[in-house]
């Protein structure tokens, strides 16, 4: 499959920052270009460019304008194809239009709830810290550990003079443990215990009682729960050892997967931002609504089985559906309180 290439930038600096910025961040540049770029960068009037261009969500639209954007759109609506082809040249042309485009949406975070509470320093108390739809708050423990819980979660800390316990009960959160060899700093999450003494790494907790960890630095112990109670270590082959830069995937029936993780993607949230590379639209659906009481809907399996890549501002959903809209033949329709995504029958 061959995704439609833009060779050059726009003559205009400030339009090809946001080329340039779209492009890389969806990791289309080839290594020719990547030389390209930075041979443009270096050109003092570009370089201004590419500064105001990282900030300004007006970038979209200026974007969204360009000639090469324009006749890609307007190709794939004037097709007329049996459903199954029209489906998958909006898989591959519709997905790169968009995802181009979103690749600016991501500029405007929603925002921590504010400061951190110190946690309880004794063992027989137990902290208890939140987050609502669509909230993110940091909360920095007495070690000088920092959580950081993203939208819809639930983590209770109990400190003692010798153990950092956490059990994440709900959603995601980010670890940045302080060094402490002799006091390990353990998270339970679902059916699995984390232990470091000093590291950075995510923990969700999906659907069904699913459990991923992603370690950003450090080490990390992965190991099961024993169900029976007994406190006897767990057979060695059932324990992982992550590395940096690796994720760790625990199904609802056990099984566990270990590969190389996206970092960029995995701690996203962190800035505000949800991001996919060709994801199917159903997924995409179902993390979108993980940050928003706007709802969205899809049962049309055609735009389920669509592809999307790009960034989004986490929380926003009306810049998700916009993007969607534009650059899919796709329509979305106010139902009571949720956004039902359509088919747009006519192409138009």
């Amino acid at each position: 499959m061959i995704r439609p290439r833009l060779n050059l930038p726009p003559a205009d600096p400030y339009a090809a920052a946001a080329w340039w910025s779209a492009r890389r961040r969806l990791g289309f540049a080839t290594a020719r270009e990547e030389e390209a770029f930075a041979d443009w960068l270096a050109d003092p009037a570009n370089g201004m460019a590419w500064e105001a261009t990282e900030g300004p969500l007006e970038a979209v639209g200026a974007y969204a304008a360009l000639p090469e954007i324009r006749a890609l759109r307007e190709s794939a609506l004037a097709a007329r194809q049996p459903r199954s082809r029209m489906v998958w040249r909006w898989g591959v042309g519709g997905a790169i239009a968009a995802s181009l485009v979103a690749g600016f949406v991501f500029l405007t975070p929603f925002s921590p709830s504010g400061p951190g509470v110190p946690a309880v320093q004794s063992a027989s108390s137990v902290e208890r810290y939140t987050t609502g739809i669509g909230e993110r708050r940091t909360i920095r423990l007495a070690d000088n550990s920092r959580i950081e819980l993203n939208t819809g979660s639930v983590a209770e800390v109990a400190y003692s003079p010798g153990r950092r316990d956490i059990r994440l009960l709900s959603g995601q959160a980010l670890f940045r443990v302080a060094h402490d060899p002799s006091r390990p700093f353990t998270v339970v999450a679902g059916d699995r215990r984390i232990i470091a003494t000093g590291t950075a790494f995510d923990v969700r907790i999906g659907d069904g009682g699913t459990v991923r960890v992603t370690l950003i630095e450090g080490h990390v112990r992965v190991e099961p729960l024993q169900r029976d109670g007994q406190d006897r270590p767990p057979p060695a082959a059932a324990v992982a050892t992550l590395d940096p830069g690796e994720r760790l995937a625990s199904t609802a029936s056990g099984r566990v997967l270990v590969a190389a993780a996206d970092l960029e993607r995995d701690t996203s949230w962190t800035r505000g931002q949800i991001i996919f590379r060709d994801d199917r639209m159903a997924d995409a659906v179902g993390e979108v609504n993980r940050y928003s009481t706007n709802r969205l809907i899809v049962t049309d399996p055609r735009v389920a089985n669509l592809r999307v890549s790009g960034a989004f501002a986490a929380g926003s959903t009306e810049n998700f559906v916009a993007a969607i809209t534009t650059f899919f033949p796709v329509d979305a329709r106010r139902e009571g309180g949720t956004t039902v995504l359509e088919w747009r029958e006519s192409g138009g």
